[in-house]
């Protein structure tokens, strides 16, 4: 099969290396969050270096550490979510900056009610390394820009029929599917 469009230029091939970085660096950001939300240590681990550093409020230290001090934290929870928003990431060389929007969610109180949801909301400033062609976040600096608390003795109705989240290894996305 042959194709009517010419071959790419330079100056095309240099900005899909550009997205191709950028989307190996998103990679990471989502399998940090990926892994946090469903408790499951290994991707969350593999988005830092083993020698980065982690300010995350509570939390200002070594990231494998943030991690072994989140992980339960998180499954105190009912149930949690992080959503991704844009990210603004510059690469030169083996650096990178990302700032990435999220907001976080965390419901406690399934059951007994009233149900509790938290919610946070801000950035991640995050400088990235490229270290034996291999990205990953070097240094993250959590920035919240608001923050709220909900509480409700309702439930969203027949809310019992749906199939309910849960932590690795047990939750529908470990599961082959039928």
């Amino acid at each position: 099969m042959t194709s009517d469009q010419p071959p790419l230029t330079s100056t095309e091939l240099t900005q899909l290396r550009a997205i191709l970085e950028r989307d190996a660096i998103r990679q990471v950001l989502e399998g940090y969050v990926r892994g946090n939300d469903r408790g499951e240590e290994a991707p969350m681990r593999a988005a830092y270096w083993d020698d980065a550093y982690d300010d995350h409020g509570p939390f200002k230290g070594n990231a494998q550490d943030f991690c072994t001090w989140a992980l339960p934290l998180g499954k105190e929870t009912s149930g949690h979510q992080h959503f991704l928003g844009q990210s603004v990431i510059s690469v030169e060389d083996d650096l990178a900056s990302a700032e990435t929007y999220f907001v976080y969610y965390a419901e406690n109180g399934r059951t007994p009610e009233p149900n509790v949801v938290n919610a946070l909301a801000g950035r991640y400033v995050d400088t990235l390394e490229r270290r034996d062609g291999v990205w990953k976040i070097a240094h993250r600096i959590v920035v919240v820009d608001w923050s709220t608390v909900w509480r409700s003795d309702e439930r969203f109705w027949d809310i019992e029929k749906f199939v309910s989240g849960d932590w690795y290894p047990n939750d529908q996305i470990y599961k082959k599917p039928l």
